[in-house]
């Protein structure tokens, strides 16, 4: 009789396969377990025994060849579905096993095996024994099989503490190496607006130069200050989003306006790239949001978009109001690598092609967008290709 799937079944092989061992080489601590099992029950079999979601794997076995079977023709898996011992004295009586071809195949008679139960609920496996003659265990043999059991309980999860203990490690460097990244790019950003400011003040204080030239250099000071202001914002309104949540100022608006607005003021940035920026909006968009917020997001992602690509591309901005509402940033530009994917929204993260094109700031944008949006209960979504370009959707919640 085919085993009922445990109730507790997607979290059960979520626990599985968060312990990260299927599969995996033989290994002596799981060994010793098979081995200690089969000696103390006086058995010819002993094993370690994993139920996935259609099969049993041996992490360990004494006395038998196969690796794996069929989950349909395992008794641990009826075992899997509680936390005590399951002994079943004769599988040919047994209504579980009496139909087993698998069974009597393999002269199977005697079976018992106790569940591996991982964080005090999840039975994932069994240590058991099996025989080819009828016959019971003891109640000391009963009691061994269950220390094992929770012996190979405590080794899977050792495993697993030591795995997310190394992947934490793992973080903690690359946040090292971010951090460090941060810093040089932060002291570049800051030094070279302020040289620029300082060289141009040198050449006013020195020199005797005429209203027009004055003036062209005041204005590239104002632009250098104005960078520089824009970082310390970006600066400062991470340091508030680490400490609290963001307020929003929450009113009716339309997202086509909005689009407008941002294109309007990021068209001579592209213009001076030599790249087309294009506003797709064919209507109005209405949506709720705080209209401060969701304007520095989208002007963060044309002006993104501009950096990265390249002369002769092309950038499309549009929204949309049916369903969710939400805003679409194409380019043509140079792409996000796929290992770069899954960080491009972590603070201070720069990828390889922002310093392969020598783009400007500290890696802030994506981040200040992600928790804007965030903040509104909406989501973002990313897809990108080197080579290709990238999309950006934004999506608000329905009003």
């Amino acid at each position: 009789m085919r085993a009922t799937v445990p109730v507790d079944e997607p979290d059960r092989l979520a626990a599985l396969h968060d312990a990260g061992v299927l599969d995996t080489a033989p290994e002596e601590d799981f060994d010793d377990i098979a081995r200690l099992a089969a000696e103390i029950c006086g058995t010819p079999v002993g094993l370690v025994s994993l139920v996935d979601t259609d099969r049993q794997w041996f992490k360990a076995k004494v006395g038998l060849d196969a690796s794996e079977t069929h989950r349909d023709v395992s008794l641990c898996a009826h075992a899997i579905r509680g936390h005590d011992l399951l002994e079943v004295p004769d599988t040919t009586i047994d209504p579980r096993s009496a139909d087993n071809p698998y069974m009597a195949d393999g002269g199977i008679r005697f079976y018992a095996g106790a569940p591996v139960v991982l964080d005090g609920t999840y039975s994932v496996g069994t240590v058991c024994v099996v025989d080819h003659k009828p016959r019971e265990l003891t109640d000391a043999q009963r009691r061994a099989l269950r220390s094992l059991a929770r012996h190979a309980a405590v080794q899977l999860e050792l495993r697993r503490y030591a795995r997310h203990a190394a992947e934490i490690a793992d973080r903690m460097r690359q946040l090292d190496r971010m951090k460090d990244s941060f810093l040089a790019t932060v002291s570049h950003e800051l030094r070279t607006p302020l040289s620029t400011i300082r060289g141009y003040l040198e050449m006013l204080l020195e020199g005797d130069f005429d209203g027009e030239t004055s003036r062209r250099f005041l204005s590239v000071m104002a632009r250098n200050s104005d960078r520089l202001l824009r970082l310390i914002d970006e600066l400062l309104l991470v340091a508030r989003l680490t400490e609290e949540s963001m307020e929003l100022d929450v009113v009716e608006l339309d997202l086509a306006d909005l689009v407008h607005q941002v294109t309007t003021g990021c068209r001579p940035l592209a213009e001076h790239k030599h790249v087309k920026l294009r506003d797709r909006t064919s209507g109005p968009a209405p949506a709720r949001g705080d209209t401060k917020r969701l304007h520095q997001a989208l002007n963060h992602l044309v002006v993104n978009a501009i950096k990265f690509t390249g002369a002769g591309g092309e950038i499309t901005v549009d929204c949309a109001a049916n369903g969710e509402p939400s805003l679409i940033i194409t380019d043509n530009g140079v792409g996000i690598a796929e290992e770069d994917l899954p960080h491009v929204f972590d603070r201070f993260y720069r990828c390889a092609s922002a310093d392969v094109m020598a783009a400007q700031g500290p890696g802030l944008g994506l981040a200040i967008v992600k928790s804007i949006i965030d903040a509104h209960h909406g989501s973002v979504h990313l897809e990108s290709e080197p080579g290709v370009g990238t999309t950006v959707r934004l999506i608000l919640p329905n009003r």
